[in-house]
């Protein structure tokens, strides 16, 4: 396979580890602009696949090279911190092309918090919060066991880089082991650069199964 140095629709660089798709021809586009195309070749029409990358397939969790700013605290959020996770999922939202919904965003959360059908950590710097992880509770048939789905994580873009988002995985991972789940799982945008945060943190990128999901209301125009 030719590993093509740039994509085919917007011209961005591309390394050999930079997550790209291919088709059987070997047209090449960047991860953002696989999901502009709806996961179709606009050459041949074929399907977008994404293109191996020349390295092990598994690999030990690797230190992030940067130790979490001690200023940086992580703990349980409750229905108290709504006025601040509110404007941080409304931002985490308009990431995934959603339109900005401040109101709708915040009564969310509070309804998953007031049902206990979710689970929400809050990270903390300089007296303000910067981040939250919020995790669903699943079942597993096949280990028989319970597991949480990791469904959002959101790191305010002023405190990036300070190893919030580790922390809050960390959160997450020590609240999963204590509860009894069997495993974490989570789902993100194929540019989404907090996969490196992820694999830094031990999670190990699925290559077994294929996700699938049907939509059932018309997205908005």
């Amino acid at each position: 396979m030719e590993f093509r140095s740039d994509c085919g629709r917007c011209h961005t660089a591309l390394s050999e580890s930079s997550p790209a798709y291919v088709c059987a021809r070997e047209c090449t586009f960047c991860a953002t602009c696989y999901r502009r195309l709806r996961y179709v070749c606009p050459n041949c029409s074929g399907e977008l696949v994404r293109r191996p990358r020349p390295e092990p397939v598994a690999r030990r969790p690797r230190a992030s090279g940067r130790s979490p700013d001690p200023e940086v605290t992580v703990r349980r959020g409750t229905a108290d911190d709504l006025d601040a996770v509110g404007p941080l999922f409304d931002a985490y939202r308009q990431f995934y092309e959603q339109p900005s919904e401040p109101a709708a965003s915040q009564r969310f959360v509070s309804e998953r918090l007031a049902r206990n059908e979710s689970v929400v950590f809050v990270a903390e710097r300089r007296g303000g919060v910067v981040g939250f992880i919020q995790l669903y509770p699943l079942f597993s048939s096949v280990s028989l066991g319970p597991v949480y789905l990791l469904n959002d994580l959101f790191v305010d873009p002023a405190h990036r880089r300070h190893g919030v988002g580790t922390l809050l995985l960390e959160a997450a991972r020590k609240f999963g082991t204590e509860a009894g789940a069997h495993y974490l799982e989570l789902s993100t945008a194929v540019d989404n650069p907090a996969q490196r945060v992820y694999e830094a943190s031990g999670w190990v990128l699925d290559r077994e199964f294929l996700y699938y999901e049907l939509p059932l209301r018309t997205p908005p125009e």
